[in-house]
């Protein structure tokens, strides 16, 4: 082989060597940077749903800290909250009424049982959860999935609809931070109310309503815990109040325990 052809082989090896190099180290710059933009944000989605679940997991917390309240009377309870940069405050009011009633409305000329509280309620761009009268929910903009079974009781003889009020304790400006918040309740029985009594069914059906921005949760919660006459509209859900056979009780009670929140 000549000298000028030994060259050119070698500057053709040269070239070759040197494309690549280059197609090489274009695929690697490519694959990182790929790997930033979407690894990366899959990561901070990942940890935001993360950091929801912990709020979900003290929300849990929080709701049987209340139940303890309710039916162990027991005076105060606190619970801690870490808001991962969401926000916590108390929700728009949600009523619950009892009375007699009939298809899925209550009957506004008989007597009704209602009461009125702010639910506790966190939100941050990867959802939010709500505490709502002894309910969790896990929130989005489309629905609302409820973590926990109502309270309901219902007998061929009475009907109690157990209902933890909490209302504003005097410190629950809405928080938006990183730290951990602790949710300070108070039991108290001072609160005036007009669920302390029991309605009759004189021979009705008994029904109980709420109205909620949740109450598609509500829907679900409730027929998955039996009751066959369920009706949803909108922000408001009704239930007809039957025993297990199909009887209506003798009598309903909204057994109402009166909670004071503050934020600290």
């Amino acid at each position: 082989m000549s000298r000028r052809r030994r060259r050119i082989e070698t500057d053709r090896r040269a070239v070759s060597e040197t494309l690549g190099y280059i197609l090489v180290f274009s695929l690697v710059i490519s694959t990182i940077g790929t790997v930033m933009i979407f690894g990366f944000s899959g990561l901070e989605d990942r940890q935001s749903v993360e950091q929801v679940n912990n709020v979900e997991r003290a929300f849990d917390v929080l709701a049987d800290n209340f139940d303890d309240m309710r039916r162990y009377e027991d005076p105060s309870r606190a619970t801690e909250v870490r808001l991962a940069g969401g926000t916590l405050s108390l929700g728009q009011p949600v009523t619950i009424a009892v009375g007699q009633g009939s298809n899925g409305s209550l009957d506004p000329n008989e007597q009704t049982n209602v009461t009125t509280l702010r639910p506790l309620v966190y939100e941050s761009d990867a959802g939010s959860v709500v505490y709502e009268a002894g309910m969790v929910f896990r929130s989005d903009d489309e629905q609302s999935l409820p973590r926990t079974s109502t309270s309901f009781v219902v007998t061929d003889g009475a009907a109690t609809v157990p209902a933890i009020v909490t209302t504003d304790g005097g410190d629950t400006a809405g928080i938006s931070s990183d730290r951990t918040v602790l949710v300070s309740a108070d039991r108290n029985p001072r609160t005036r109310t007009t669920a302390e009594r029991t309605i009759d069914a004189d021979g009705g059906e008994l029904w109980v309503e709420i109205e909620s921005p949740r109450a598609d949760g509500w829907a679900r919660q409730l027929r998955a815990d039996g009751f066959d006459n369920v009706i949803h509209d909108g922000d408001r859900v009704a239930a007809r109040l039957e025993s297990e056979d199909g009887e209506t009780p003798d009598r309903v009670t909204l057994a109402v325990t009166p909670v004071s929140v503050q934020f600290r």
